[in-house]
């Protein structure tokens, strides 16, 4: 199949690529079907979440234990069921990173971790009810010292 998308001109993937988001991801409901952007080759932390239903949507996502590695949260039984969950060493966890036209302002999204099911590709973004972790983390230090401790 073929995407021709804003930030990445005409992408090729396979309908098993296709990540499905039920409910959406909030202030984005209306999209269901994404894909995850990344070269693996490169060995770069951010990828994209690129919406099929709207090819100018894409998000930066990053796992956020490549900066933060104590970064953990409850997986509740009806997450893992509404998931369809069998396995949770399975799952993805990803957070939205927001770049602005200054770099070293960089924040990730910690409050609102996204979820994918690697094995049946369902995802989900969830709110996490906790004071733990900020909407609007800066990462860029915690970054520059993970990759000069790797």
């Amino acid at each position: 199949m073929e995407l021709n998308t804003k930030n990445f001109g005409i992408i090729h993937y396979n309908e098993e690529d296709v990540i499905y988001f039920e409910e959406g991801i909030p202030g984005f409901e209306e999209l269901h079907n994404f894909l995850i952007i990344g070269d693996e080759e490169e060995n770069m932390p951010f990828k994209w979440l690129q919406s099929i239903d709207n090819p100018d949507i894409a998000f930066v996502v990053i796992d956020p234990r490549v900066f933060k590695p104590d970064y953990t949260f409850e997986i509740d039984e009806e997450l893992k069921n509404f998931l369809a969950v069998e396995d949770v060493n399975h799952l993805l966890i990803f957070v939205i990173v927001v770049i602005p036209d200054k770099i070293e302002e960089m924040t990730a999204n910690l409050k609102a971790p996204i979820i994918i099911n690697a094995e049946n590709n369902r995802g989900v973004q969830i709110i996490l009810d906790n004071d733990k972790y900020l909407i609007k983390h800066p990462i860029l230090e915690e970054l520059k010292n993970a990759y000069s401790h790797a």
